[in-house]
């Protein structure tokens, strides 16, 4: 089985990573994405929505040393009680292989500070300037940029065919980090 998760994972990253790029529906980048930093380090046995901790852990460590820093990195966190990448500071924890500068560097692709309520057939965004903004109404989805300021943007209009209504959300995609919306909130929000 570790081959055909190896390939899995590969697959997912390269899903997850098409999501800014709207090769592919914004839920399904996100998901891929996820799942792919879970099947990467499943030694490790992260749970759901650990994905986003994972891309921070291996951000902080270089090729050469991520086999053995990400796990260090990975449970000193957990056992902080940190299981989000979007915590406060700017100094790097211990065990963080990158200088200062290129960790404020990491800390600025976060996609922290991203505010995203979706009410009706709008959503109030707050983005950093150049996110992607990824919008969807059913299979619709529509791409606007962040300009660092809270702005309204419409949903799509629904697909005609009405088999996917209510089915809506948004998400923001920054260099390498991701936030959701609608049942990706719900998604990210459950714990097992």
């Amino acid at each position: 089985m570790t081959g055909i998760l190896d390939e899995a994972q590969r697959y997912l990253a390269w899903l997850g990573a098409q999501g800014s790029l709207g090769t592919v529906h914004p839920w399904a980048a996100v998901v891929a994405g996820g799942l792919a930093q879970r099947i990467r380090w499943r030694t490790l046995g992260p749970g759901r929505g650990a994905g986003r901790p994972l891309w921070m852990c291996e951000r902080m460590a270089t090729v050469p040393i991520a086999s053995d820093l990400v796990p260090r990195t990975w449970r000193a966190a957990r056992a902080r009680g940190v299981d989000a990448p979007d915590w406060s500071g700017t100094t790097s924890p211990g065990g963080c292989a990158l200088t200062p500068d290129r960790y404020r560097a990491l800390l600025a692709e976060r996609a922290i500070g991203v505010r995203l309520g979706l009410q009706g057939d709008a959503v109030r965004v707050t983005a950093p300037p150049g996110a992607m903004i990824r919008l969807w109404n059913g299979v619709t989805t529509t791409l606007h940029i962040g300009a660092g300021e809270e702005t309204t943007l419409l949903l799509p209009p629904e697909d005609p065919s009405g088999l996917s209504a209510g089915r809506s959300g948004a998400v923001v995609f920054t260099r390498g980090d991701r936030v959701g919306t609608g049942w990706l909130g719900v998604y990210a929000a459950i714990r097992t």
